[in-house]
């Protein structure tokens, strides 16, 4: 049995034909596909028991995640999430997140515009569909950042969202990397404010013995329906070992020719 656990990873689900976007059509067929061969979509509290636990997911678990906090995921990816009843979460990036009729003076940027409101955040994780943690305050690229800037960033997230969504922060115990940019001492720091369960960006699904700082996620933005099938049999059909074990050496030798693995 295999029992690695593929990530899913959206931005925006819309027709804007931006490179972060998923037309609903297109989500709905890949969720569509993911029912029909019997996968279970996890909830991070399941995720998270079987990262700790020792014992297997059930056969077929997968994680729906997004990125950044765009309306969409509200007005667009719920409803297809509740049509299939899958799980999911979506990692926000607290700056971004607006009151109604603002959008944090962001809208000349056509990748930026068309965050939720705080508003539909609590509706959100009222529901029970979609889990809301943390992509940072600012979703810095924290390579020119000190390491007290990125610890006082990441202690902001917590400090908006344990406020906005009325939790405690120990509810926020996942965290996703802007950029799925890493460096062991800024994982350390993400720890120390309580990210467990820290997430980043690779064309690898999670496997028993990965680290629980580097929990890599595939993303499928704009990502039709064959190619969707074809990464999916890559990381969880009869290849999935020969996969597993030739990806990460070729992201380890990018990374390192982009300084990425820390001293």
């Amino acid at each position: 049995m295999n029992d690695s656990i593929p990530i899913l990873l959206y931005h925006r689900i819309d027709e804007s034909g931006l490179s972060t976007a998923t037309p609903p059509a297109v989500f709905r067929q890949h969720l569509s596909k993911l029912r029909s061969d019997g996968w279970t979509a996890l909830s991070l509290d399941e995720f998270a028991f079987v990262t700790t636990s020792g014992r297997p997911a059930p056969e077929r678990s997968c994680l729906i995640t997004f990125d950044d906090g765009y309306e969409t995921v509200a007005s667009a990816a719920l409803p297809i999430l509740e049509e299939f009843d899958f799980r999911a979460t979506v990692f926000l990036a607290t700056r971004f997140l607006r009151e109604p009729g603002g959008n944090w003076g962001l809208t000349e940027d056509p990748e930026a515009a068309g965050f939720m409101t705080w508003d539909q955040a609590r509706a959100l994780q009222a529901g029970g569909i979609i889990d809301c943690q943390s992509h940072s305050h600012t979703h810095s690229n924290f390579t020119h950042s000190s390491l007290t800037e990125i610890r006082n960033d990441l202690g902001m997230s917590i400090d908006m969202l344990a406020g906005e969504l009325n939790l405690p922060r120990s509810h926020f115990s996942h965290f996703a990397w802007p950029w799925g940019l890493s460096r062991p001492e800024w994982r350390s720091i993400a720890s120390k404010c309580g990210f467990r369960f820290q997430y980043t960006v690779a064309k690898q699904s999670w496997r028993p013995d990965s680290p629980l700082d580097e929990i890599p996620r595939t993303c499928f933005d704009a990502t039709d329906f064959a190619a969707f099938q074809r990464q999916l049999w890559l990381q969880s059909g009869q290849l999935a070992s020969v996969w597993d074990f030739a990806y990460p050496m070729g992201r380890k030798l990018r990374q390192l020719s982009a300084g990425l693995l820390g001293r």
